[in-house]
């Protein structure tokens, strides 16, 4: 029998471990510099790492990815004292996501079930479906992070950040519909796996 307590666990953990960073930073940018909030950043990301790798046993995929860009992106803003680098790093980031989902899609494969199959159990098509919404999201991630970026000075960039940020995390658990509609017979009534 399917324990709930356990699914919930597992998703507010791998919640945490998404949008922990993202949250820290955003209100340290609200009490300190936007480099000390970086600094901050760098530092949850990798504790976000350290506790996925200790929860799973391995390094997921997705978030070490995610976790690679922001440290790298972050310690290029500190070392040279200059917001541009983890500001690019949305338009970059998701540009490329963007594009290596749409590449997969092309050749019928989608490249977000190798990356989150350890976390959902769904039928080839719900997993077709949830790329094609993420490779959508990411387009509009791209073009919305690359006009603050160029319009609003990295003070206002903080709060479109914290609006994607919201805005992704509601995506993200309006997926769970999907991967209910999509799931496995082995799979919680969420699509998720225990």
């Amino acid at each position: 029998m399917i324990s709930w307590g356990n699914m919930i666990k597992k998703l507010i953990l791998n919640l945490s471990i998404e949008f922990g960073p993202i949250i820290a930073f955003l209100v340290s940018s609200e009490l300190t510099s936007f480099i000390n909030a970086t600094i901050i950043f760098v530092v949850v990301t990798s504790l976000a790492l350290l506790a996925g790798y200790v929860e799973r046993g391995e390094l997921a995929l997705f978030p070490l990815i995610v976790g690679i860009s922001i440290i790298g992106f972050g310690l290029l803003t500190i070392i040279f004292d200059n917001p541009f680098f983890i500001i690019i790093k949305d338009t970059l980031y998701n540009g490329l996501f963007a594009l290596t989902l749409f590449i997969g899609l092309l050749f019928k494969k989608p490249l977000l079930k190798p990356l989150f199959r350890g976390l959902f159990s769904m039928t080839d098509q719900g997993w077709i479906t949830l790329t094609w919404r993420w490779m959508t999201m990411f387009i509009l991630l791209t073009i919305s992070n690359e006009y603050a970026r160029v319009v609003f000075p990295p003070e206002t960039w903080i709060i479109y950040k914290g609006l994607a940020t919201v805005a992704t995390i509601i995506f993200s658990l309006y997926q769970f519909k999907l991967s209910k509609k999509e799931r496995l017979p082995e799979a919680s009534p969420w699509g998720m796996r225990i």
